[in-house]
């Protein structure tokens, strides 16, 4: 019996004495990886570019007296080390999947809906400030009444395709926002609302799985309910759809940290006449080109830029037309896979993004003898941005 007894005592003791190297072991690892990879994003060479994440990262922040005093160099310094921790794919891609295991369904504003579709959140500004956007809008079209004035909001993904969000996602009425808008707006302007034939098509993809934008068939479906709004009618049968990446992985992927194996297929439209060819100018770029599409941005990581090259403060499109009629695009992304299908009934088209040009509307207008307006913007956008304001008020 005693035999039996001092067997036990010896295994106990054993199993404390592995217990506490086990214990010891974790400890020295946590604490040896706590020194490592900081030390180890100090000695290697910074990361500029996160090709993942679309964006430039923090570099090494240069130290002074007055920036340590008020604190400035420590905020940087934090955002410099968390942006150059070694293997900071691997950890997002960590966090967002066990945030997925307890059950959270959405990262950085991001929901991971069914059939691993991406759909951003709509979060607006408060309404004193879309407010300021809607008086802004009013007074230009008094400014302006001999124009044709045509308004569009796009809803996203997040109002035409609700069924794919997660269940019990906590999200506001994008509808109710544009029609509050679209509503208030002066009488002179007309109102284009692509949601009746999107709603119609919402078997088929309207937007990215990976990305905020709109796909090309979504454009090309809008065009097409719009169309007559604008005194436009347009063929249905004049392109032929070119599939040119099948690799996109979006600004919703790299947003979000999820990591999905869902590539993304981005198609062009190219008009089957020969007739119909446009010569784009880039005007601050100074740079020309004869397509509407941008090829070498389908080596990038923003694969969507190959629409107009992507977001420019001014660009001026000529096209085969000689009706006299000027379109003027105020816009914002959405509008980059929209623009082609206008090209066949303007006899020019000026673009700008109001988030990036600062020149003078009014003196665009009459250099340019612009005839019609085009306001495209995205709901999601729309409704958090305050850069279209200052451009309209051009005093």
């Amino acid at each position: 019996m005693r035999k039996q007894d001092n067997h036990r005592e010896h295994d106990q003791y054993s199993h404390s004495l592995y217990y506490k190297k086990y214990i010891n072991l974790l400890g020295l690892l946590f604490i040896g990886s706590l020194v490592f990879f900081p030390l180890a994003s100090l000695i290697l060479p910074d990361t500029k570019l996160s090709a993942n994440e679309n964006r430039i990262l923090t570099q090494f922040p240069r130290f002074s007296a007055d920036s340590v005093v008020d604190g400035r160099y420590m905020k940087k310094m934090q955002k410099y080390t968390a942006d150059q921790l070694i293997g900071r794919n691997f950890w997002i891609y960590t966090k967002t999947s066990t945030d997925r295991i307890i059950g959270k369904n959405s990262s950085n504003g991001v929901f991971y809906g069914k059939n691993s579709t991406l759909i951003e959140n709509f979060d607006p500004l408060p309404a004193d400030q879309t407010e300021q956007t809607k008086t802004a809008l009013n007074n230009f079209v008094e400014k302006h009444p001999d124009l044709n004035h045509f308004f569009m909001l796009v809803p996203n993904a997040i109002s035409v395709t609700d069924e794919k969000l997660p269940a019990y996602a906590p999200v506001l009425d994008q509808n109710t926002y544009i029609d509050s808008f679209t509503a208030s707006l002066n009488e002179q302007f007309t109102i284009l609302d692509p949601r009746p034939i999107l709603k119609q098509n919402k078997d088929q993809l309207l937007y990215y799985k990976t990305d905020h934008h709109w796909t090309t068939l979504g454009a090309w479906l809008s065009f097409q309910g719009v169309a007559s709004a604008m005194g436009i009618k347009p063929d249905p049968d004049a392109y032929t759809v070119y599939p040119v990446s099948h690799s996109f992985s979006g600004a919703l992927a790299s947003k979000s940290g999820y990591l999905t194996f869902d590539a993304d297929t981005i198609e062009v439209y190219i008009p089957k006449s020969e007739d119909d060819y446009s010569v784009v100018n880039f005007v601050e770029e100074q740079k020309k080109s004869a397509s509407l599409f941008d090829s070498e941005q389908l080596n990038g990581k923003d694969k969507y830029a190959v629409f107009l090259s992507g977001n420019h403060p001014l660009i001026k499109i000529k096209n085969p037309v000689a009706n006299g009629k000027n379109l003027l695009v105020i816009k914002d992304s959405y509008a980059n896979a929209f623009i082609p299908f206008l090209t066949p009934f303007y006899s020019e088209i000026t673009v700008i993004d109001p988030r990036y040009y600062y020149d003078s509307i009014d003196e665009l207008i009459a250099e340019a003898q612009i005839t019609d307006v085009l306001y495209l913007f995205n709901a999601n956008t729309f409704f958090r941005d305050t850069t279209l304001e200052p451009v309209l008020n051009d005093d």
